[in-house]
């Protein structure tokens, strides 16, 4: 019980941090929406003549990007604490075990991007015509996600020691996450190459899983029912982004 209270603690602290700026969810919400409406709207305008609507087809990609958005900035503050305001030694030293204190970090992440995310989840859980327990998976889904990418920028955060370095690390993600998975076309479309490194990238698993949602998109893309498989692929591979992630973080409290 109070190893479970030192980690909520740790959660909220980040949880203050990351909602200092008072705008931050209204922000995030409306990058989304700019987002959905500049390459859903003008996109699905230019490709017209698809069994399915590339607008819906596209519609999750948003929703995760922005999820990418809001669990880097996990990476931001662990990289800020370290290099900038030269804080983490000071953390370590309140009584939480350095074990609970990095997973906790993560796991604030992940919540930190689901919050952010929800209402955008909303929007698309709408324009999917999905019922309440299917929002709930995709909730799921994006916490399995944000998973994922939190580990990458605490990752990211842990091995870099300049503004540049991390920068330039997070845009070669978030470029990995957007165009070499299937948020803008399906893999059967991608060189071959592509769709291999496709495999091992989160967002091909959560947009595969998102899309296969029952609902009012009906796809020609779609087989009618859900793949647990799919869910296995996306849980191992957030599991494994997060224990690099927690293994590099636990590192840097050493030193």
């Amino acid at each position: 019980m109070a190893g479970s209270s030192k980690a909520t603690d740790v959660i909220e602290r980040d949880f203050r941090v990351f909602f200092a700026d008072k705008y931050m969810l209204v922000i995030m919400f409306i990058n989304f929406m700019i987002d959905l409406g500049v390459s859903g709207l003008s996109l699905g305008a230019m490709l017209k003549n698809l069994p399915y609507s590339y607008f819906l087809y596209i519609a999750p990609g948003a929703n995760l990007i922005t999820a990418t958005v809001a669990a880097f900035q996990s990476g931001r503050d662990v990289w800020r604490e370290r290099i900038i305001q030269d804080t983490q030694q000071y953390l370590l030293t309140l009584p939480v075990p350095k074990n609970t204190f990095a997973v906790s970090r993560l796991v604030s992440g992940i919540l930190r991007s689901v919050v952010t995310t929800l209402p955008g989840t909303v929007v698309i859980a709408l324009l999917y015509g999905l019922s309440f327990p299917y929002f709930l998976v995709g909730l799921l889904i994006m916490f399995v996600y944000s998973g994922a990418v939190a580990g990458l920028s605490v990752a990211a955060a842990s091995m870099a020691n300049s503004l540049e370095l991390f920068a330039t690390v997070r845009s070669t993600v978030q470029v990995y996450l957007s165009f070499f998975s299937t948020q803008f076309y399906p893999s059967g479309n991608m060189p071959v190459y592509v769709a291999a490194l496709s495999n091992f990238n989160p967002m091909t698993w959560a947009l595969l899983i998102f899309r296969e949602l029952p609902g009012s998109f009906n796809g020609a893309l779609r087989t009618g029912s859900l793949d647990v498989t799919q869910f296995v692929y996306l849980a191992a591979l957030s599991a494994a982004l997060m224990f690099v992630g927690f293994l590099l973080y636990r590192r840097t409290m050493e030193y």
